[in-house]
């Protein structure tokens, strides 16, 4: 179509960027038609065919930074405004009215870094509310109305660090809840009062977690954690776990830091942390228990900080050895951990202070004994040394001479929590005494049994096949 001379340039949109009438009347004469043999070069000077990324801020926010700073807070928004500038980094829509979050709402907010959306009323995020965010390193979604965790949504998320869900009525932690952001290193669940059901393979997938916050969310067990291979910090105060069970903490031989404060923790039963080979701090306040396991702390090599105190502790031969551990471990400030509850006399003293002056004890008493045993090649056996009380330490010597305590890598050997001696494969070469040793702050008790293998007869097994 041929262009008509001498018709007038229309006048470009307000703030757009105005360009000098000589050049704009050189470019109109010489730039040939458009759809022309020869191609050409068209210059668009307003929008068409749909909207440009926004670049200004939008109305019911403040800006700063050249708009890569987007504040939103307390504007009762009730959806999150269309306009977001494409150069933001940090968008905060804390406090507002927002109930759900739909597909590809900042699909173009590509810098986006940190995205605040805690302190609303969201009860739904759709499938790809978050598309498009590949920077995002932070999400906060706390004090809202979620009941679920919003698994699909997180697709694609390859670079979230950390991910705040805590205090919202979610019920149930699914399989594989958080699977599609492997790079999370924080990971917030903190009082989910509502929730009833943590699945065993939750956290499959977290291989980079650090952090986790599970304080406050009502447990009466600790969930299985071993896929958190990297955990280094552990926050499960205010949960009602009256017991600590061996294998509860499997697994997390990197967990450097655990808070157990107001738990409602009564008995933590024998070898429960020894898979916690770098933990440096570890708090039991405020709970409820009276004693612990003779060298509960032992397999503990870095342990440096231990919180005992507002216990009601009974002071007995029982917590002998701990006063010993405190001694040894904190000698410059053996009165920072615990204070005797009971009995009458010691009410008030530190554990710390105490001595063997101060109680008559007693070695410890094997109440079942191992037994001689007769086994065949490639059997499973047992040898049991059943003690009167959890609160004393069980080891066994071998024929050999070696040493097993509950946690001794024996690729078919292992020292139950309960104190047996489990052969899951036995060979001739385990022919031999063993001796169970039994040990408390007063001394040990030993018992022996012999383990008698045969090989297996090959012609009554070449009979058999």
């Amino acid at each position: 179509m041929a262009r008509a001379r001498g018709s007038p340039c229309p006048p470009l949109p307000p703030g757009r960027m105005s360009w000098p009438h000589g050049a704009l009347l050189f470019l109109w004469l010489f730039s040939p038609p458009l759809g022309a043999g020869g191609g050409g070069v068209a210059l668009t000077l307003a929008a068409g065919g749909g909207s440009p990324p926004a670049t200004s801020c939008p109305a019911a926010c403040s800006c700063s930074n050249q708009a890569s700073r987007v504040i939103c807070t307390r504007r009762e928004l009730a959806e999150v405004p269309a306009s977001i500038p494409v150069n933001t980094r940090y968008l905060n829509l804390q406090e507002n009215g927002i109930q759900v979050i739909r597909t590809d709402t900042f699909k173009h907010l590509r810098h986006l870094e940190i995205l605040q959306l805690s302190k609303n009323l969201l009860r739904k995020i759709e499938v790809g509310a978050f598309n498009g965010l590949p920077s995002l390193n932070t999400l906060e979604l706390f004090d809202n109305r979620l009941t679920t965790v919003p698994t699909q949504a997180f697709e694609y998320l390859s670079k979230l660090r950390e991910l705040w869900l805590r205090n919202n009525p979610i019920e149930s932690i699914p399989s594989y809840a958080f699977n599609r952001v492997p790079s999370l290193r924080r990971l917030d669940l903190g009082e989910l009062k509502r929730l009833e059901y943590i699945s065993e393979a939750a956290f499959e997938g977290l291989v980079n977690l650090r952090y986790l916050n599970l304080g406050m969310c009502n447990l009466k067990d600790i969930p299985n954690l071993t896929a958190l291979v990297r955990l280094e910090e552990l926050e499960l105060s205010g949960n009602r776990l009256d017991l600590i069970r061996p294998g509860s903490f499997q697994g997390l031989t990197s967990l450097r830091k655990l808070w157990l404060m107001h738990a409602q923790v009564a008995t933590i039963e024998r070898n429960a942390f020894d898979d916690l080979k770098s933990l440096e701090e570890l708090n039991l306040s405020h709970n409820n228990l009276m004693s612990l396991p003779h060298d509960l702390f032992t397999p503990l090599h870095r342990l440096e900080r231990v919180h005992l105190n507002h216990n009601p502790w009974h002071c007995n031969c029982d917590v002998l050895w701990l006063s010993w551990w405190l001694k040894e471990t904190v000698p410059s400030n053996t009165t920072c951990c615990a204070r005797c509850h009971a009995p009458a006399g010691l009410k008030g003293r530190y554990i710390g202070e105490l001595d063997q002056s101060h109680f008559t004890c007693y070695a410890p008493v094997i109440v079942e004994p191992p037994t001689d045993l007769n086994v065949t090649e490639g059997m499973a056996a047992e040898l049991k040394c059943r003690t009167g009380t959890s609160m004393t330490s069980v080891n066994w010597l071998t024929p050999n001479g070696t040493l097993m305590t509950h946690g001794s890598y024996r690729v078919r050997i292992s020292v139950l929590h309960d104190g047996t001696l489990n052969f899951t494969n036995v060979t001739v070469q385990d022919t031999g005494q063993y001796t169970c040793m039994v040990t408390n702050s007063a001394g040990n008790t030993t018992a022996s049994a012999t383990l008698n293998v045969s090989a297996v007869d090959p012609v009554a097994a070449g009979g058999a096949s």
